[in-house]
């Protein structure tokens, strides 16, 4: 017969003998939950987020007292993965749950809840009351059943992200252009929410994505962006909408004190196309359009001569010389057809005047607007009745 060598129990009344122990001094000898009774943790106190796997990440939610939890909670699953021992993984469970399951041999199961705590003011304090079941040993007729109480302390620092943000850092500047024509207002404003609206996506990936600054210009809108990356995304959005070309340029604002490494500032610079919807355009074919819609593929066009809709590419556009033409535009009341003319009122000198009928359908009664190119008229856009 065998006996237990530490307290010298006979295996027949200790059970099966483990490394030469019985059941009660097995587990006693080899503890599976070696947590701290205290453990520090901090969230940033102008965003909310907390390290987690040694990242700093945003929080899921940003009332106060549910934040402060979520923090300690984060806290006290990391410290489990280093504080609980002699197991190949564990799982969460609910504290009721705990009781009904068996856990298999080398897996743990553990359970945790807040017994008390204080949240009104910093450092916050969690106690938390954790339960822990595991077999580690194939001969285990009982598993290891652990409680132990920690206490967790949440306090407020600065993260690395709002530190250079309250200290004016940026990393990049996006500048937005024009190519050879004003700017308009609403372009503007429809840039600008288009760059809040990807900021956001953006920062759930980029933690140094923000705008640090916006400044309008005459000639365009600049962005300083905490990151270089940031910067490059936004153009890349902003091309997809409007069109228009990227580059980069760069400078050299210092050394790294660390690496000595040269630190440069990059200016990312997208230039909006020349054309804007409604702008009159011809090719070098002579044929002349109305631009319906620029976007990052191309140009959605109007032929004039029967309004058919063309899409260009941008390859396509510059292949075929497509550029802004000289025109006149009036305002004209249709008055009659005939098979080979089209008279017309001019809605403000009231003058009539006839040309080359159409191939499209027109409507008499109706104001069209007029557009001449080289001595011939187009009819630009069906009106309404006056």
């Amino acid at each position: 017969m065998r006996f237990c060598y530490r307290c010298g129990i006979s295996e027949e009344e200790g059970g099966p003998l483990i490394d030469g122990l019985c059941q009660v001094c097995f587990r006693r000898e080899n503890p599976i939950l070696l947590l701290e009774p205290e453990k520090n943790t901090e969230l940033c106190q102008n965003c909310g987020s907390y390290k987690k796997g040694g990242v700093w990440v945003d929080p899921q939610n940003y009332e106060l007292p549910a934040l402060i939890f979520e923090v300690a909670e984060n806290t006290l699953i990391e410290s489990l993965e280093e504080c609980l021992v002699r197991v190949k993984d564990f799982e969460i469970v609910g504290w009721e749950d705990i009781e009904e399951r068996e856990p298999p041999v080398g897996r743990a199961l553990v359970a945790f809840r807040p017994v008390d705590w204080h949240v009104d003011y910093f450092p916050a304090i969690i106690i938390y009351e954790v339960r822990a079941k595991a077999r580690i040993h194939e001969l285990q007729v009982e598993p290891h059943d652990e409680t132990r109480r920690v206490t967790v302390y949440v306090r407020q620092t600065v993260c690395p992200r709002c530190q250079r943000f309250l200290a004016g850092y940026y990393e990049a500047i996006l500048q937005v252009r024009v190519e050879g024509r004003e700017f308009t207002k609403e372009e503007r404003e429809e840039i600008t929410r288009l760059v809040q609206a990807k900021v956001d996506e953006i920062m759930k990936r980029d933690r140094m994505g923000f705008i640090q600054d916006t400044i309008e210009k005459e000639e365009g809108i600049d962005f300083y962006m905490g990151s270089t990356s940031s910067a490059r995304k936004l153009a890349q959005a902003i091309r997809e909408r409007f069109g228009g070309t990227i580059s980069e340029a760069y400078e050299l604002v210092g050394l790294d004190r660390q690496t000595s490494k040269e630190i440069y500032r990059t200016s990312v610079t997208i230039r909006l196309p020349k054309f804007r919807k409604g702008d009159v355009v011809g090719d070098k074919h002579g044929r002349v359009y109305v631009v319906e819609r620029v976007d990052g593929k191309g140009l959605k066009l109007r032929n004039l001569e029967d309004w058919s809709e063309e899409h260009r590419d941008w390859r396509t556009v510059k292949r075929d010389g497509i550029d802004l033409v000289e025109h006149e535009e009036r305002k004209a009341l249709l008055m009659n057809l005939t098979p080979k003319e089209a008279q017309f009122m001019d809605m403000q000198t009231y003058e009539t005047f006839e040309i080359e009928r159409p191939k499209m359908e027109l409507e008499e009664g109706r104001v069209y607007r007029l557009i001449r190119v080289r001595g011939r008229y187009y009819v630009g856009f069906m009106g309404v009745s006056e």
